[in-house]
């Protein structure tokens, strides 16, 4: 054995075999460049005859007049904004003063909307005072008058955001990421103020929750009308992660529209003013626009990291946010040693599966057709999990399943917006003539333009009138099966594909 491994013979076979390896290298190098550019090119071009962009800076929002802006006010303007020297400490100053109105610990409970209850005002008085959030007395006969002064005397910024609500037509951020230097890879952006913007919403709710308490309809409508824009503005930057911050922001409003309904707060002047804004608010294009957002997100992630592997960049700053963690040495060097053809099957991927999976569905069907078509792609992700066999979809199973997920989410929080358009129209109606109507059709046209529907199936909200003098309303949710406005209690978030149950608006607690 020792001889033949000293012999020509075996080291003819192993430069043989060195020779044969390298060949095989190479040429998979050449097959997945050349099969790469093709692919990528065939997945451009399909993409640009949809007419769709993969360019983020068409999607970026137009930032307002400051006169028309109700962002733009100054406790508000530059949050945006990094710290710099010539502008020191003045936008974080901002954010930390915003995240001062953070509630430490977890406030009462706030589900009304799906529980039908509410933590009462003297609840929140009491919290608020033992955790020291606000300076109250010990008792009160009217819990909800003392946090509103208290509120408006330690952040005049609510009542100030509240007055200015009904004047000021659009709401963004500010700067607006059109003004702001991006950075080359998209996914370091930093994006400070949305934590700061959800502590000045549940600040505004609570706000609205004591005016409802003090039976001061107006303060409330303005207040909600206000975390309602909060929320559109950051809907209106093309990310996921803007998506989620508008839709968590907008399950508040709904709480407190519905607690003053519950309480029988709000005047018809009042009922007016957010149903306008309600209506013309579109979450069908805020999902599309946060869909196209990820897909300009994704592609510059994948030509960043390609200029890197052919050392037209430096793996800098920008991929070490990118990719933070103990393995991020090991992932640099890797893509350094990616062929360039790999990182157009990447692109392509990633495309192909957001076009032909999200936007293509909601461009034709709205949410509910993006929900149907997200299961299949978590479908199709389960079976190209082989990263050697599939490679060209190792990115894609990291970007796209926060993507799909969300999409359910976005069609309860859907269902609930109509609800409170119906809502909204049966108070109304009800202040006319005392009563709740037969059938939803009889706010049409006065109340309602039309009757809101069902955006899990296409048909009217469900409605009934129930024998405590109120009503219900009701979606049919994810599994599409009428149940009468029965909410079964199965440990399942509503959102969850496998919940069984409808999605409803009532006012009596569940059972």
């Amino acid at each position: 054995m020792f001889r033949f491994i000293c012999s020509k013979r075996f080291v003819r076979i192993l430069l043989w075999g060195f020779i044969s390896l390298v060949t095989l290298v190479v040429l998979l190098y050449v097959w997945t460049n050349w099969s790469g550019r093709r692919r990528w090119a065939a997945t451009k071009a399909l993409v640009e005859r949809e007419g769709e962009v993969l360019d983020l800076s068409k999607l970026l929002p137009v930032t307002p007049p400051a006169a028309q802006n109700l962002l733009a006010i100054e406790p508000l303007a530059g949050i945006t904004e990094a710290d710099n020297e010539a502008a020191k400490g003045t936008p974080e100053a901002k954010r930390q003063a915003l995240l001062a109105m953070k509630m430490e610990p977890q406030p009462p409970p706030s589900a009304g909307v799906e529980k039908g209850e509410m933590a009462d005002m003297q609840a929140w008085a009491k919290f608020l005072r033992e955790t020291k959030y606000l300076d109250l007395p010990a008792s009160s006969s009217a819990p909800g008058r003392e946090v509103l002064a208290a509120l408006d005397a330690k952040f005049p910024v609510l009542k100030q955001l509240a007055d200015l609500a009904p004047q000021r037509s659009q709401a963004t951020f500010t700067p607006g990421l059109r003004e702001r230097k991006l950075p080359e890879m998209l996914f370091s952006l930093t994006l400070r103020h949305y934590a700061a913007s959800q502590a000045l919403v549940r600040a505004l709710c609570l706000r609205a929750r004591a005016a409802i308490d003090d039976k001061q309809g107006a303060e409330a409508a303005r207040s909600l009308l206000a975390v309602l824009k909060i929320a559109q503005a950051s809907e209106a930057e093309p990310m996921l992660i803007g998506l989620l911050v508008g839709i968590s922001t907008e399950t508040m409003m709904n709480e407190g529209v519905w607690l003053g309904f519950r309480e029988n707060a709000f005047a018809d002047e009042d009922l007016r003013l957010l149903y306008q804004a309600l209506s013309t608010h579109d979450l069908d294009q805020a999902l599309l626009h946060a869909c196209r957002g990820e897909m300009a997100f994704g592609l510059n992630a994948m030509e960043y990291l390609q200029d890197v592997a052919a050392g037209k960049k430096d793996a800098g700053q920008d991929v070490a946010a990118a990719l933070a963690g103990d393995h991020q040495t090991w992932l640099r060097n890797a893509i350094r040693m990616a062929p360039s053809g790999l990182f157009d099957h990447w692109k392509s991927a990633i495309i192909e599966l957001e076009w032909k999976k999200m936007i293509a569905p909601l461009r034709q069907g709205g949410i509910a057709d993006a929900v149907k078509a997200a299961q299949e792609v978590s479908t199709d992700l389960n079976a190209k999990q082989n990263p050697l066999l599939q490679p060209d979809y190792i990115m894609a199973r990291m970007m796209i399943p926060a993507i799909t997920s969300v999409s359910s989410t976005v069609l309860l929080v859907q269902a609930r917006e109509r609800q409170a358009l119906a809502a909204i129209a049966l108070e109304r109606f009800y202040l006319k003539h005392a009563r709740y109507p037969a059938a939803l059709q009889e706010l049409v046209p006065e109340f309602a333009a039309a009757v809101p529907l069902d955006p899990s199936d296409g048909k009217a909200v469900r409605y009934r009138t129930t024998p405590a003098g109120r009503y219900l309303l009701w979606c049919v949710g994810l599994d599409g099966k009428d149940d009468g406005g029965e909410i079964k209690k199965n440990a399942l978030p509503m959102k969850s594909p496998d919940y069984l149950g409808d999605w409803t608006w009532q006012y009596e607690p569940v059972k």
